[in-house]
């Protein structure tokens, strides 16, 4: 089935229409997703949120909400799910909405499921333009998902979840390592030192 039979695909906000200028008396503050808060996981990295001054307020359709799954339009196309930590954001046009409307279909699992192989595949032949290759919101929404049981569904995200969650353990061990094998060496170095 096609992504647009069981959710909404809709681009982001132009944020340049809402700016507030400096003489603007009312002011609406947001935070805002930018290019740099994707990574290769389904998660946005909070570090690289802007804040967004808007003259007017802005329309629920352009905030992300609990559920949400938001693309990057831009290469590389990566999926993200929107939690409790991400919600609230102004997505700008640079990205696009993905909002479920079938109960049988899981965001987080669609999340990787736009995040696969099979699925970047597509997505890859439909990449246009040269200079900033990009694809559409129109691209989404014709990408065929494969969409077992939510049983399954919710198996799968919830395998996806231990997985990140031992990736960012081994990660943070290897850190670890690193940081311990500089401070042996380095107190070899200094107690040699002392030594001459």
């Amino acid at each position: 089935m096609k992504l647009s039979e069981i959710a909404t695909v809709r681009t982001g906000l132009v944020l340049s229409r809402k700016k507030a200028a400096l003489h603007d008396k009312t002011k609406f503050i947001y935070r805002q997703v930018t290019l740099k808060s994707f990574t290769d996981s389904v998660t946005l990295q909070d570090e690289y949120f802007d804040d967004f001054i808007s003259a007017e307020p802005i329309d629920d359709k352009y905030i992300s909400k609990i559920g949400d799954i938001v693309v990057r339009l831009r290469k590389p196309n990566v999926a993200v799910y929107i939690d409790e930590k991400s919600a609230g954001l102004v997505i700008p046009s640079l990205m696009c909405i993905v909002r479920v409307k079938d109960s049988s279909a899981n965001s987080a699992y669609l999340a990787h499921y736009l995040n696969s192989t099979p699925a970047k595949k597509v997505l890859e032949r439909e990449i246009k333009g040269t200079t900033i290759p990009m694809i559409k919101t129109k691209d989404l929404e014709n990408i065929d998902v494969v969409l077992p049981s939510l049983e399954v569904q919710n198996t799968t995200v919830e395998l996806m979840r231990l997985s990140a969650k031992e990736i960012e353990l081994i990660e943070k061990l290897k850190q670890e390592k690193k940081q311990l094998s500089q401070t042996i060496l380095d107190t070899i170095i200094q107690q040699n030192k002392e030594e001459n």
